[in-house]
Formats: C-alpha cells, structure tokens, sequence
C-alpha cells in the first residue's frame, strides 16, 4: 500500500517518526516542511522557490508549507500511481473545534482530499514530553482495519487522540470554542502573542470533538473539502432572484 507522510510541525519532528515507524511495512513516501509551519492553514509559499531536500529513500523535506508539500509531492515527487492514502501529523496537540481551521496538519488531510485521495489527519492532546504510542495503535488499527475506504472523495478524517485514551471512538462534529485564548504583552507593550495552547470549553452541550477528548473518546470527524452548502438559504437566493 502507497502512503504519503507529511505534518505541519517540521521533518525531523517526532510524531512524524512514529508514523513512519508505525507504518513501515507500506510503501510510504515522506514530504515534510523543513521549517514549523503550525496554524498555516492552507497556506502556500508562493513568493519564494520550493527547494527540495532529500534525506534518504522516498524522504523529503521542502521549504513550504504543508500544502505546498501534498501539491509537490503528488506532482512531482511520487511516480506511477497516486497514493492509495495521506496521512498527516502526527501533532502534539489536538486539532479540534476552531484550531481545525488554523490547522496545518488537517490542511494537509484537506488538499489531499481536493486530489480525491483518502486523507487522515491525526493529532493527541498536547503534554510536556508526549508518547505517541496511542496514536500509532490508532492508526495502525484505521489501515490495518481498511477504515480509509469508508472516507468518501472529497472528504477527509480528522482523528484526536487523548492523553490516556479510554479505547473508545466517537463520532463528533467540529465544536465551537465559547471564548478565544488572550493574548500576552510584552514589557515594553509594543507586542503581543498568542497566549498557551489550550482546549477550552465550546457552545455545543454534546457530540463535538471537544467532548470526546474531555471524556476520554478517541474522536474521529469526518469534515468536508466542499465549502458550499448545499442549498443556499432561501432569503438570498430570493435576493438574486430579483437582481436577474
């Protein structure tokens, strides 16, 4: 089986490791950013050259962002058939509620999905020095169990592990954070950041990702690459209606 590796937090990081130790058995090709590219989203480096660093068998580095490395790699890197699956992470930290739209390694899982390539992406909650053993049993177990082939073109997982998992999944949607992370200022108070990483609490009473993770779930959300709805809401398709 043909997979492609990529993250958002570095090449020689290592959660990226353990997927590729994980997952050593498959035909694996590994396209990473050189650099942190954390909360880049779907970023692209369009402005500077693309270089390509090759650090072994079917192991790559690329100066760009996590985006960049899917477009690079499924154009340019890896001959023959397309990969049969991406999977990006894993992050040492979770990706859920709002964070999952800054994320850089669920946009990963997200250009995937624009090729119509199975994708996951894979996150655990976030501690001081963190074991990625969970998250590799739980990938291991989505392939070995051909979990991938329930994902539908266009569609990509995004998987949250917690820190000492129950062993149970749940099926979630994207939460959505009540309040936002406050900024810190410096001394000088000229400038700020983001204040620590933290899951903080969410509008919804139940089902989101947030949830599972506080009640020891494994979360899996399946989130769409089609950001039109459906049917647009009836007051603005009158709108255009009458502009006709």
């Amino acid at each position: 089986m043909k997979i492609l590796l990529v993250n958002d937090d570095g090449f020689n990081e290592p959660g990226l490791k353990a997927l590729e130790n994980v997952l050593a058995t498959h035909d694996t090709y590994t396209v990473a950013p050189f650099h942190h590219h954390s909360g880049a989203s779907m970023s692209l480096n369009l402005y500077s050259s693309l270089t390509l660093r090759e650090h072994g068998p079917q192991k790559y580095s690329v100066e760009g962002t996590p985006v960049d490395c899917v477009k690079l790699a499924l154009s340019e890197i890896i001959t023959g058939t397309p990969p049969d699956l991406i999977v990006s992470g894993i992050n040492p930290g979770a990706n859920v509620a709002n964070n999952t739209w800054y994320s850089g390694t669920v946009a990963a899982a997200t250009e995937a999905a624009f090729w119509g390539i199975p994708a996951i992406a894979i996150s655990q909650e976030y501690t001081s020095s963190p074991d990625f053993t969970l998250s590799s049993e739980v990938i291991r177990k989505v392939i070995d169990e051909e979990l991938y082939k329930m994902i539908e073109p266009g569609y990509l997982l995004n998987i949250n592990v917690p820190e000492g998992a129950s062993g149970n999944y749940r099926i979630t949607t994207i939460g959505s954070f009540s309040s936002e992370i406050p900024f810190t200022r410096d001394d000088s108070g000229d400038s700020f950041r983001y204040g620590p990483y933290e899951v903080q609490s969410v509008t919804e009473k139940s089902g989101t990702d947030v949830h599972a993770l506080q009640e020891g779930h494994v979360s899996f959300t399946l989130i769409s690459s089609f950001r039109s709805v459906g049917e647009p809401a009836n007051d603005l398709r009158h709108w255009c209606l009458q502009q006709s």
